[in-house]
């Protein structure tokens, strides 16, 4: 089967590998109808994030069953489904706790770096980690419910109200999906981004988007009564020392861009004396179900996925996506927010 490889630091290729053939009573085997560009995608691909050579990338897949184990269940031939790339060992002693984005043996369980991911024809994985999809939702959409469950984890730990200003700095894709969520639960919600084409995307999301240096304190007090942000979400990776300039006094940073070089120091008496928390649970823990639900009362989720490009045209798609030619470094205009390789 066709599927996309890292073979090394900065290097994929797509070429022909065995093609997946259910190995436990408990597996289902999927065809991939198409899977969403993740920024740890982009890491991988970058450099940033390591994988295992010869490990299939992708982890944000849909499809259809096309066979299933004798002690499948729940699932049969002709279901659109969706895999949960969130897995574990299941018996060490945070997953018997249910926290298994934590498990011990995590590394050995990472769909898309670690285990065979979903940029590929064929998908094979425990019926568990694989749900159904609703009749009535589009590809595209079930193709946003994973990075919904991470945005609805960390919304929920920071215990959005109606009452909270929210701002997010970044409006990539999961920026602009934390303004969406946004725009559900809580009073205000401000966007920052530096690329023209996705600030325009945000404004027809978020109450206000604006370009960074145009985000003044003055600015934020026009716009939010006098006062600062109730909840920062640094959606870039690098902005945390922006969020603790704009977090008001018992308000709440959530960290969820990920950029493994950057650093922030604060002082620990400013947080204990204006209250401030850090919400760092920002993977998803046992999500989905939630976001599937929660996803149905959100038609816009769908129009998140700005373009689809075949899987054979996977340089294409990230560098629209990433802003920049991967092989050559030379800058490129973005022309996505968030982009489906699509079989």
């Amino acid at each position: 089967m066709k599927a996309l490889v890292y073979q090394d630091l900065k290097q994929v290729a797509f070429q022909d590998i065995e093609e997946p053939s259910i190995q436990k009573a408990d597996q289902v085997k999927v065809k991939i109808y198409g899977s969403g560009i993740c920024g740890t995608d982009l890491n991988i691909v970058k450099g940033k994030v390591p994988a295992n050579k010869g490990t299939v990338i992708g982890h944000e897949g849909v499809g259809t069953v096309v066979e299933v184990g004798s002690e499948v269940r729940g699932l049969q031939v002709g279901d659109r489904v969706l895999i949960d790339p969130t897995q574990s060992c299941g018996i060490c002693s945070y997953c018997r706790e249910g926290l298994f984005i934590y498990c011990e043996n995590f590394d050995d369980h990472q769909v898309g770096m670690t285990t065979h991911g979903t940029f590929a024809e064929y998908y094979v994985g425990d019926e568990k980690y694989i749900y159904p999809i609703p009749d009535s939702m589009s590809w595209e959409t079930a193709m946003m419910i994973e990075p919904l469950g991470c945005v609805l984890q960390t919304f929920m730990k920071a215990g959005v109200k109606p009452s909270d200003s929210v701002l997010v700095l970044g409006s990539g894709a999961i920026g602009s999906l934390c303004q969406l969520v946004s725009k559900r639960l809580a009073r205000l919600t401000v966007g920052t981004e530096v690329d023209s084409y996705r600030k325009e995307f945000a404004e027809g999301i978020a109450d206000h988007v604006f370009y960074p240096q145009e985000l003044t304190l003055d600015k934020v007090y026009e716009i939010n009564n006098n006062k600062k942000f109730d909840i920062v979400v640094d959606a870039v990776g690098n902005q945390l020392h922006v969020g603790f300039e704009l977090i008001a006094k018992g308000g709440r940073i959530i960290p969820m861009g990920y950029d493994d070089s950057y650093e922030v120091t604060f002082k620990s008496t400013h947080v204990i004396n204006d209250g401030i928390s850090i919400i760092g649970a920002v993977a998803n823990h046992s999500m989905i179900s939630t976001a599937l639900k929660f996803a149905q009362s959100i038609p816009e989720l769908e129009q998140m996925v700005t373009s689809s490009e075949l899987l054979s045209d996977y340089e294409q798609a990230f560098n629209g996506t990433i802003g920049y030619n991967l092989r050559t470094g030379e800058t490129l205009p973005m022309n996505s927010v968030k982009t489906a390789l699509i079989l």
